[in-house]
């Protein structure tokens, strides 16, 4: 029969491995974040060399506002989705959805729309920021 130290003692582990487990989730999210907001800077660099330097769309024209739509998509995952969703593995994947969308403004950029590249890179980096995962740790906190 275990003494009452020893299951306090084997209480105390678990809750330390809790914590362990949570800080390495934690972790993962803000590595994610942080490659994916470093990533985008090394992409808009090599791929913005190669790109054509013709505007695509005609002068005057606001066509280029369609690259907009994925970082707006990004913006309401953010804010509208993502407060709403209390389970850790179910918010990851909203993460990621909504950084991916918030990249795929910058290829828009770099791709579509050349004359509004920097614009669009801008509003990318700005989308992915937006998802600092400051937020996350609630997914991990012991409920009281």
């Amino acid at each position: 029969m275990k003494t009452l130290a020893e299951l306090r003692g084997g209480k105390k582990i678990k809750t330390s491995m809790n914590e362990q487990q949570a800080r390495a989730q934690l972790t993962v999210w803000w590595v994610l974040w942080a490659a994916f907001l470093v990533a985008i800077c090394m992409v808009y660099q090599t791929l913005s060399v190669g790109a054509p330097q013709q505007p695509l769309e005609p002068g005057g024209s606001f066509t280029w506002c369609a690259a907009l739509a994925p970082l707006a998509i990004s913006i309401l995952v953010r804010w509208f989705v993502l407060p709403g969703i209390r389970v850790a593995q179910t918010a990851l994947v909203f993460f990621m959805i909504g950084i991916a969308m918030a990249e795929s403004t910058c290829f828009m950029g770099i791709f579509i729309f050349p004359s509004h590249k920097q614009e669009l890179f801008v509003g990318s980096v700005l989308g992915i920021f937006q998802f600092l995962p400051y937020y996350a740790r609630r997914y991990f906190a012991e409920p009281s």
